[in-house]
């Protein structure tokens, strides 16, 4: 009898040992759950990103790329360059470079909008304004005085700016087609672009004569010759 009841007091001990670890296992998650809750809680907001216009104080990296087309400052730079090489030696192609002229003001629009302190960008400006002066007829004028006062309004301490008030003030001029057009070579235009040469002031507008009033003499009352009354 002892031996049979030792068994049964054995497996009665199982049992309750294997119910105490069932009611204590899911107590674990909970537990951990709450550790981790107390763990996001002491992390650091997430820093806001910032929103708005933010420009940049230095030049532009050679690697970032603007306006719809995605023109780096090299890209700006090449396109002003081979558009007034193609005005001064291929004149019929005018509409098409006035096409192709849009794509880099957009370009340097953006550039200017994000880097409005790049020394690079009142030359190459300039240098797109003169090509627009090279060209005759009224949409190139039109180009032309909208870029200097464009030039003038966002960079009026430089040379550019200078000579673009005088153009203002004087006119600008346009082309005569019948007049051989100044052609510049690609080193040259180089040149003016990387501000190697910088830019003169126009020349003074002579004046037109202005006519000076004669006077045609009149005689006086005592030196009228006296005629004798009949």
């Amino acid at each position: 009898m002892m031996l049979a009841r030792q068994p049964r007091a054995l497996l009665a001990a199982i049992a309750l040992v294997s119910v105490a670890v069932c009611a204590v296992v899911p107590a674990a998650p909970a537990a951990s759950a709450t550790a981790s809750k107390a763990t996001a809680s002491k992390k650091k907001p997430a820093a806001k990103k910032q929103t708005g216009y933010h420009p940049h104080n230095g030049p532009a990296p050679a690697d970032e790329y603007f306006g719809r087309l995605g023109m780096s400052v090299l890209g700006v730079r090449s396109k002003v360059k081979d558009l007034g090489l193609d005005a001064d030696y291929h004149p019929e192609h005018d509409q098409a470079i006035l096409n192709n002229a849009l794509w880099v003001e957009d370009a340097m629009r953006d550039w200017a909008k994000k880097y409005p302190f790049d020394r690079w960008l009142p030359r190459y400006a300039f240098a797109l304004e003169q090509m627009y002066e090279e060209i005759p007829g009224a949409v190139a004028h039109k180009r032309a005085v909208k870029q200097i006062s464009y030039i003038t309004a966002y960079f009026p301490q430089t040379l550019y700016a200078r000579i673009g008030r005088a153009k203002l003030a004087q006119g600008v001029p346009t082309p005569d087609p019948s007049d051989p057009p100044i052609v510049l070579d690609e080193l040259q235009r180089l040149a003016l672009i990387d501000g190697k040469v910088m830019p003169t002031m126009p020349p003074l507008a002579s004046a037109a004569p202005t006519a000076v009033p004669t006077t045609i003499p009149t005689e006086s009352p005592a030196q009228a010759p006296v005629v004798p009354a009949p």
